[in-house]
């Protein structure tokens, strides 16, 4: 592979076009190993007419959990965080946002990456974390599963509260 973008050299380019290069060819090669429909994603965030009532992630119309008080995330949106920029796992059914922790995890990022979008429980239980890592969750905490797709939050020996 030739290291030019267009006629240009990359050790020429400017940081924001050496990026936009990346970028360009994340998406094609996500695309062609078929990871992700990034023309979803690219049509809805470059249309004007894209309101804030259509994020599915947006607070302003979400439904929330009558017993914990928390918001409601399905599986499918939790799904859709699933990169280094935007990485969202679930654990006992509830749904972190642990961007900003990726690079402080003492296990490193790639552990979390791993999960990223889905349920780590099972990974998270298995590594038998501290009491003070998991009171450290609650910084990261957004919201809850819906009860149709929670596993964790009903009657049995794997509950939060038991921990």
């Amino acid at each position: 592979m030739k290291d030019n973008y267009g006629s240009t050299p990359l050790y020429l380019l400017q940081p924001s076009s050496i990026f936009s290069f990346a970028a360009q060819t994340l998406e094609l090669a996500t695309q062609t190993l078929g990871y992700r429909d990034t023309s979803a994603t690219t049509s809805s965030s470059s249309s004007s007419s894209s309101s804030f009532a259509d994020d599915p992630t947006s607070t302003r119309h979400r439904k929330r959990d009558e017993q914990s008080g928390l918001d409601v995330y399905t599986l499918d949106e939790v799904a859709m965080h699933d990169t280094m920029d935007d990485c969202w796992i679930i654990l006992y059914d509830k749904v972190f946002d642990v961007t900003k922790f990726l690079l402080d995890h003492p296990g490193g990022e790639d552990v979390i990456m791993e999960h990223a979008g889905r349920d780590a429980t099972i990974a998270f239980r298995g590594v038998g974390h501290s009491l003070p890592a998991l009171q450290a969750l609650d910084t990261y905490l957004m919201g809850i599963l819906p009860p149709e797709e929670r596993i964790f939050t009903g009657e049995g020996p794997c509950q939060w509260s038991t921990l």
